[in-house]
This record gives C-alpha cells, sequence and structure tokens, in this order.
C-alpha cells in the first residue's frame, strides 16, 4: 500500500513526494520558487501554500486548485477542523498612509476566497484560532481574554495561554494558564465550555516557579500534562532553568508527576490512545519513563543520550532520540512488550515525524537551524534506512499529509536483532588522528614513524604529573555507576566511615580556630578606634558601639582558653 504524500519545501520550490512501501517514490513539483509556508486540513485532503505571490488552496484528490488569495505576506495558516475555513496571519506593519496598521489575520472561506473576519493580531505567539472539534465554535487569545466565535467571551486576568481539548464530541473542555502576581503563584484551571464562571472550574493547580508552561492534552480531552519552567534554576544545577511535570484531570485530580533523576525535563507527550505517557529527563545520560494516567511509573528506560520522545498514531511504537547536540542516537521501542525492537544513528537531525502507517517515519536536516548537509531520509522500524535525499541547496522543512483515522491498521511489532547503541556509536566515531607528516601513507607507516614533539615547558610537566598521579590513585569504586557510587557514599556515611565523615573533635576544632580568629580581627579593630578617639576624631554611633563591646569579646576569648 502506498504512502501518504511528502511535501518538501526548500528553496529550489515545492514538491510532494509519494512513496511506496519498499522505499521507491515519485515526485510532483508544485512550485518553481520558494514558499514561506505551508498547511494540510485535518483529513489531508486539502493543501494551502504561500508562494510569497499569492495563497493557493489545492484540492489533494484531484489536483485543482480551488481558489488563491491575493495574500503575498502570509507568514503562517491554518484550516478549521472540517476544513472550510483559512486562517492566514503576517507580520503586523504600520505606514505613514495608515498609521495604526492594517488587518494582519484573517479569515477566508475555501469554497469562494471572500474574507469574513479581519483582526490586528501584533504578536506572533497567540494568533493562532483553536477550533472544538465537531463544532464551528472557535477559540482566539485576545489579551489576557478568550473570545469565542459565537458571541461568549472568556476573560481572566493575568491569562497567557489557553489550550481546547481535541476530543472530537462535546463536551469540550479549556485549559488556561493565568500568571502569578505580586509574588503570588501561577496555576492551570480547567473549564468546560461554555461555563466559565469561578465556581465552574472543572480542576485547579497551582505552582510557583512558573513563567512559561507547555500544556498537553491526551486524544480523549480528559486530562493532560503541563510543564512547568522558569528561566533561571535556583539551585545553580541546571544551565537550562528550572522545569516540573504535572498531571491534571477534567475529574479534578491533580498531581506532581516525581520524576526519578535530577536534571530537565526535556520533552513529555500522550499515547494516541490516551493511556499511558513518556517523559524524558535528567541531567546526560538522560533517563525516560512511561507512566499511565495515574502517574505511576510503568516502565523505566536506561541512561542514554536521548532529548525526545515520539509515539506512532497506532501507540504501539515509541521512538527515544537524541537530537540537536546529541548524535541523532534513534531507539524504537515496543510499548506493549517495554522491549527494544531497533535502533539507528541519524546524525544532524533537525525534523522527525512518523507516518500515518505507523511503520515509517522520516528525519530531515532543515535550515536555518543547519545550512549544511540539507536533506531527509525515509525509514522503516525493521528495515532501517530505504532512502537519502540530499538536498543541494536549503531544505525548509519537511511534512507527511495526515490520512483519516483508520486508513491503515495497526502494525504488528517485529523483534529485530540489533547491534547495541554502544556498538553504533563507536562505528560512527571519526577516525583518528594523523600528523600531517604522515598523511597519505600506509597506515603501518604512519604508525612506525617517530612523531617529534616539542619539550613540555615546567608547569606543563607539573600538570602531567599530577594527571599522571590522579590516574595512578583510582578508588575502589571508579568502575561503578554514578547512582551506585551514591550508594557506596551513603553506606559510609551510615557506618561512621573516617573517609566519608570527619570526626568530631577535628571539626571542633577547626570551628574553634575561626572563631578565635574572628574574634581577634574584632579587637584588632577595637584597638585602632581607640587610637583614633585618643587622637581627636569624632567617631559614628556605630563605631562607638564597636568600643563597647570590646569585654564582651575578651570574655569570648577567655572561654576559648585565650587570655
Amino acid at each position: 500500500m502506498a504512502l501518504p504524500n511528502l511535501v518538501v519545501r526548500g528553496s529550489e520550490g515545492l514538491s510532494l513526494v509519494q512513496w511506496e512501501a519498499d522505499g521507491s517514490s515519485t515526485t510532483n513539483r508544485i512550485c518553481e520558487h520558494k514558499c514561506r509556508t505551508t498547511t494540510f486540513s485535518n483529513d489531508g485532503k486539502k493543501f494551502a501554500w504561500c508562494d510569497m505571490k499569492k495563497v493557493h488552496i489545492m484540492d489533494m484528490i484531484t489536483g485543482d486548485i480551488i481558489v488563491s488569495l491575493d495574500q503575498p505576506r502570509t507568514y503562517a495558516m491554518y484550516f478549521s477542523p472540517d476544513a472550510d475555513l483559512l486562517c492566514t496571519w503576517e507580520q503586523y506593519t504600520v505606514s505613514k498612509t495608515v498609521p495604526a496598521g492594517t488587518p494582519n489575520f484573517n479569515i477566508w472561506k475555501v469554497a469562494d476566497g471572500s474574507c469574513v473576519y479581519s483582526a490586528i493580531n501584533k504578536k506572533v505567539n497567540g494568533w493562532r484560532p483553536d477550533w472544538l472539534n465537531g463544532t464551528s465554535v472557535c477559540g482566539k487569545l485576545v489579551g489576557h481574554s478568550v473570545h469565542f466565535f459565537t458571541g461568549n467571551d472568556f476573560h481572566i486576568e493575568k491569562l497567557e495561554v489557553f489550550e481546547v481539548s481535541p476530543n472530537p464530541k462535546p463536551p469540550h473542555k479549556i485549559a488556561c494558564f493565568i500568571r502569578g502576581s505580586r509574588g503570588g503563584p501561577a496555576s492551570v484551571r480547567i473549564f468546560e465550555f461554555p461555563k466559565f464562571n469561578t465556581e465552574d472550574v472543572l480542576a485547579h493547580k497551582s505552582f510557583f516557579k512558573a513563567d512559561t508552561v507547555t500544556i498537553r492534552w491526551n486524544n480523549r480531552g480528559t486530562e493532560l500534562l503541563v510543564t512547568a519552567a522558569v528561566d533561571v534554576d535556583t539551585t545553580g544545577e541546571s544551565y537550562y532553568g528550572e522545569q516540573s511535570l504535572h498531571y491534571m484531570s477534567c475529574s479534578g485530580e491533580t498531581a506532581i508527576v516525581q520524576l526519578p533523576k535530577k536534571g530537565p525535563i526535556y520533552d513529555a507527550a500522550w499515547s494516541p490512545i490516551s493511556n499511558q505517557f513518556c517523559a524524558v529527563f535528567g541531567f546526560m545520560p538522560a533517563k525516560a519513563c512511561l507512566f499511565n494516567s495515574k502517574c505511576q511509573k510503568l516502565f523505566e528506560f536506561g541512561p542514554t543520550p536521548k532529548n525526545e520522545c515520539y509515539f506512532n498514531p497506532h501507540g504501539n511504537l515509541l521512538i527515544l532520540a537524541g537530537f540537536g547536540n546529541l548524535r541523532g542516537n534513534i531507539e524504537v521501542w515496543d510499548c506493549s512488550r517495554n522491549s527494544q525492537v531497533n535502533q539507528f544513528t541519524a546524525p544532524d537531525t533537525t525534523y522527525l515525524e512518523w507516518c500515518s502507517d505507523g511503520e515509517h517515519f522520516v528525519t530531515a536536516t532543515t535550515a536555518p537551524r543547519l545550512r549544511v548537509n540539507n536533506g531527509y531520509k525515509l525509514w522503516n522500524y525493521t528495515g532501517g534506512l530505504l532512502q537519502t535525499i540530499n538536498i543541494p541547496n536549503e531544505l525548509n522543512g519537511v511534512c507527511w499529509q495526515p490520512t483519516p483515522a483508520g486508513t491503515y491498521p495497526a502494525p504488528l511489532v517485529k523483534l529485530v536483532a540489533s547491534k547495541s547503541l554502544s556498538t553504533q556509536i563507536s562505528a560512527s566515531k571519526p577516525a583518528s588522528y594523523v600528523p600531517p607528516h604522515a598523511r597519505g601513507k600506509p597506515s603501518s607507516a604512519a604508525a612506525k614513524q617517530p612523531v617529534t614533539q616539542e619539550p613540555l615547558s615546567k608547569s606543563a610537566q607539573k600538570n602531567k604529573k599530577k594527571r599522571e598521579g590522579k590516574k595512578n590513585k583510582k578508588p575502589m569504586d571508579s568502575g561503578l555507576s554514578a547512582e551506585q557510587r551514591d550508594v557506596v557514599q551513603m553506606a559510609k556515611y551510615l557506618l561512621n566511615d573516617s573517609a566519608a565523615q570527619p570526626t568530631q573533635s577535628t571539626s571542633q576544632i577547626s570551628e574553634d580556630d575561626k572563631k578565635i580568629k574572628n574574634l581577634r580581627k574584632k579587637l584588632q579593630a577595637i584597638e585602632k578606634l581607640k587610637k583614633q578617639l585618643n587622637d581627636g576624631k569624632q567617631l559614628e554611633k556605630n563605631q562607638l558601639e564597636k568600643l563597647s563591646s570590646e569585654n564582651l569579646i575578651i570574655e569570648e576569648l577567655a572561654k576559648l582558653g585565650i587570655s
């Protein structure tokens, strides 16, 4: 069965790539020059793109252009759930003739291209309206209020973010983030549309450390995850600030998701069948855990370099990946048996997306994140890499065409014998350094060729001896993991190990020495003030108070055995 179209958008134009299951493909070029943005309708039957001249809307079944809109500056687009409306947003600008600016947010009828709504929305954040699935009700953030396009206004002070539950049938829920003010806590509240009074709150969760939040609903619209973050970690442990993961239910239950390792929370995702979620967290090498809907840990994945997680559309396969500043490790796991199915390496990956068949996925290296080695790859979770397409210039993005639910059956998960992660990483390590005079020669000749080194300076020799001394003094527990060393250290503490805990007498002596040193400093300062007073200098009130404390300091020294 053929796979859905893959949209490829780059500096050379816009293409639709039709893949077959074996990796062969055909390409249909629909635009010959660079496009700014593209979007599909939820069912994948309509496709829109902006070629910086117009916005074009195409019927994916017939391939015909339905309508073209004169909106060359469109920056982002979004279809309504039933695909009869298209929202466009462009950057806000002013001119001498129109100092207040022209409307930059518009809603268009797809059938005839008529504009049904226009407004000014200066910020790129919050411009996109959210529809309640299965209805014509649309909500949009305006200032600190949510305006619904049925005449309802929902206003809360300090409202920053709202997310509509994705369930296809009513009742629909609205999750709202309210920023804290005057030292008070921030909060997330859940309402049921259209009941927005204070007494109508279904669930409420407060937290102090929350400058920004990410709200993730499950597909049923019954539960959500909130990742709260602050830019600065007050403990100084993390460069990435401080994050916490919270669970909320429409029945009123709330909880903090307990993560068994300290460090940043990189990613979290609900399974498409809404029965479990995955979180990736902790200092590298990071951990990941599967939790059920009661926040109980189902399975803990071992520490590996990873920072992203992706469920396939059927929820039976999970990808754990390490992208960005990591090497591009990809682990594929069976969610029902909690066993690793396969693993690959995709260096320089900036984007990954599962295909709707649940068996294939695409990875890409895109600009402007990376401007070299741009291209995309098609993978099968069992067969591995099927095809690599290199783009000579810039690749700006790829995405799969959505398909209606039930188009592809859930794949039967097959276990594949795969190499260990360490083996794959070592296979991809760069070649050893070869000095210039040995390059171009056989490796044996390069090994036999003596390498002359300049004599080390005195300081370099001293540092070298220190390093060699540290290597020779390896601790007994050097082969243990960090967690095992923590257990050993705790055992030493409980057994009053002298190496782990200083004796009381030594500690007491050091404390007395500190007190004596501080008291003597105070006496020296008092002597200087006495001399200034004898010389006729006028002293301040706090200096006179220091003089009056001389007898107390002498008494303290006497108690410590100093006369």
